[in-house]
């Protein structure tokens, strides 16, 4: 797997038009997508935002993804661990070459995305205040973690938002994660839809109501 430990990995940066923004949206796109998916969802979720979407650098028969899912439906989780590990060094110098506020960063994804947005929350916990888990299923096992401990997670706000019948992302299994990542200390939102492997508006209006407050 290639590793990018600098700017120099593919990414997107738009700055917010709100001179005294504060927030910053981390995009983490699905499998086969790349850095300018989830653009327009940033916007949706929060138009004064800074966006930093970076692509994932697995690429499989052409797909990007940040990380490996193998046939039988188990992660590569070292590959998760060292995806996640580069995003949070990825994220910091970003902040410090763009300029933006890196203790109010969140993390948004969908599908493989999620996965790692949730994973980097776990595995570094300061990396980001908060995130929007569109199709996620756990992702890390507990012995990979770094820093999600007891309360570890205390202050962070995660929503996960997951479909009945996702073949790839269970319910039962977002609802597990839900559960994990209470007991970790984060304020967890389960939003459940009757659809499949998909983000749908009532799943993006919670969210974009909690960024409106600040």
């Amino acid at each position: 797997m290639a590793i990018g430990r600098t700017l120099a990995r593919p990414h997107v940066w738009q700055t917010s038009a709100t001179p005294d923004t504060s927030r910053t949206l981390l995009l983490l796109h699905g499998m086969g997508a790349d850095e300018h998916d989830l653009l327009a969802l940033g916007r949706l979720l929060d138009p004064a935002a800074n966006l930093l979407s970076p692509r994932g650098l697995v690429n499989t028969d052409g797909a990007n993804r940040f990380f490996l899912r193998f046939p039988d439906g188990s992660f590569d989780e070292p590959g998760i661990a060292l995806a996640t590990d580069d995003l949070a060094e990825f994220v910091a110098s970003a902040a410090a070459e763009y300029g933006f506020d890196a203790a109010n960063v969140w993390g948004v994804g969908f599908s493989n995305g999620a996965n790692t947005a949730v994973a980097l929350l776990q595995r570094h916990p300061a990396t980001l205040a908060g995130v929007a888990a569109y199709s996620v299923t756990k992702a890390l096992s507990q012995d990979v973690f770094l820093g999600a401990s007891e309360d570890s997670l205390a202050g962070k706000e995660v929503f996960i938002a997951n479909g009945h019948v996702d073949p790839h992302a269970p319910i039962v299994v977002a609802r597990e994660l839900a559960t994990q990542l209470s007991q970790l200390g984060a304020q967890v939102q389960l939003l459940e839809h009757p659809g499949g492997h998909t983000i749908v508006m009532e799943h993006v209006r919670p969210v974009i109501a909690r960024l409106a407050t600040n």
